[in-house]
């Protein structure tokens, strides 16, 4: 019974941390004589083929004892994410940006230790991208007690929006959204409390504004981050399975303007690439807030998240993410769109291509008050989430009514390899 208690307790840490989807943690079989309503809740499940790479892949679990009462498992995990873009940038009024470029966007080897049954320690360097970026991508420990609750402490990402708080091996597009990679806080050290039930989940936590790419230190008055989120799994009428995640997110930033962990890039003194004006300072936000939801059916899947910032920039926006398996587990075709807007002079600052997020890679940079893009693409799977290669189309639309920029249209070509352990 100790060790079936400690492999739930184990599953529930990687839904925890986003490297397990809620739905593909199996329950304990329902007893025979269950009701049709006990039997309508399992949750949906993904399921994949055996394959002559699980030996290779599972090599990197170094120790796996669950009836230890000391350490229960110790592994490597690493991410290698290449990316690719082909296209260019066309401003009306000004001359072309060539998009393309190809990048190691993120090289991660760390370790993970799972102990006393309730803990977890989990550190992780960042190898791609120059000093700034490259270093201590996380050093953090979660605790479990009592009923379903925890406490996380150390370096780690905050998790503000369903795609900020997906771990990059798991993502179903090239490069998250632009209005997230201009609005996310950055990793950086804090302490979250939290409790995740059959479902309502719940956290809060205090973070520093220090934004450094090995550990930093407790720095300015940091923010405060408070999450919650209500899981279903039911049936349709016509009898499948069905789960629904709603969550809300909200982040007061006490630092406002002077804090260099929101936003965690800068772009201050750089021109803009759809026009050549200068950008006198970083937009800053103090308050941060995030809802949204995810349904998965069957080979069906969909993720929409709405999220508005507010500061001496006000910005908001939303993504609308559908994906469908059209092989299930081998080939999975993947939607979005998403839409940004601003009242602010060239209040929507970003990147496009592989530069899309400012804090990897700052150039070029564009301006705008208002963004669309459209992406449509198919991820390859070779092995389960683990290797993957996606490739895509994207059209941006990056408007610029109130003059600081020029009006911009963008084709840009995607494709990329994640490799995963």
């Amino acid at each position: 019974m100790l060790s079936l208690a400690a492999l739930h307790a184990n599953e529930a840490l990687d839904v925890l941390e986003g490297r397990k989807d809620a739905g593909s943690v199996a329950l304990p079989a329902a007893a025979e004589d269950a009701d049709d309503e006990t039997k309508a809740v399992i949750p949906l499940a993904d399921e994949w083929a055996p394959s002559p790479l699980d030996s290779l892949w599972a090599k990197a679990v170094l120790f796996d004892d669950p009836s230890n009462p000391w350490i229960q498992q110790l592994a490597i995990n690493g991410l290698f994410h290449w990316s690719g873009a082909w296209g260019e940038a066309t401003p009306e009024g000004g001359r072309e940006v060539d998009l393309d470029g190809t990048r190691t966007r993120r090289a991660r080897l760390g370790a993970r230790l799972r102990a006393f049954r309730n803990t977890e320690i989990e550190a992780v360097a960042e190898l791609a991208g120059d000093s700034e970026f490259s270093g201590i991508e996380r050093l953090k420990g979660t605790t479990r007690f009592l009923d379903n609750a925890y406490v996380s402490y150390g370096k780690m990402r905050p998790g503000f929006t369903s795609e900020y708080r997906t771990e990059p091996q798991r993502m179903l597009t090239p490069e998250r959204s632009f209005l997230v990679n201009m609005v996310a806080p950055a990793n950086t050290l804090g302490l979250m409390v939290g409790q995740d039930t059959e479902r309502w989940d719940w956290g809060l936590g205090w973070f520093s504004s220090d934004n450094d790419s090995n550990l930093g230190g407790i720095e300015g008055n940091g923010f405060l981050l408070a999450n919650v989120a209500y899981e279903t799994v039911a049936r349709t009428e016509g009898g499948a399975p069905i789960r629904t995640r709603w969550h809300a997110d909200y982040i007061y930033n006490f630092d406002d303007r002077n804090s260099p962990a929101i936003p965690r890039y800068n772009v201050a003194g750089r021109k803009s690439a759809n026009g050549n004006q200068l950008i006198a300072r970083n937009p800053s936000f103090q308050h941060l807030f995030s809802t949204g939801v995810e349904l998965e059916q069957g080979r069906f899947g969909f993720a929409g998240d709405f999220i508005l910032a507010s500061g001496d920039t006000n910005a908001w926006g939303l993504s609308l993410t559908p994906s469908y398996w059209a092989m299930p587990g081998t080939l999975r075709i993947v939607g979005r769109y998403h839409y940004a807007d601003t009242d602010d002079a060239a209040g929507l600052v970003g990147g496009m291509g592989v530069g899309s997020d400012p804090y990897f890679d700052s150039t070029p940079v564009f301006v705008g008050d208002e963004y669309h893009s459209f992406y449509l693409g198919a991820n390859l799977h070779l092995y389960k989430d683990d290797l993957v290669i996606m490739n895509g189309l994207e059209h941006v639309l990056l408007k610029d009514e109130a003059g600081a920029g020029f009006d911009t249209d963008a084709w840009i070509w995607h494709s990329g390899m994640r490799l995963s352990f």
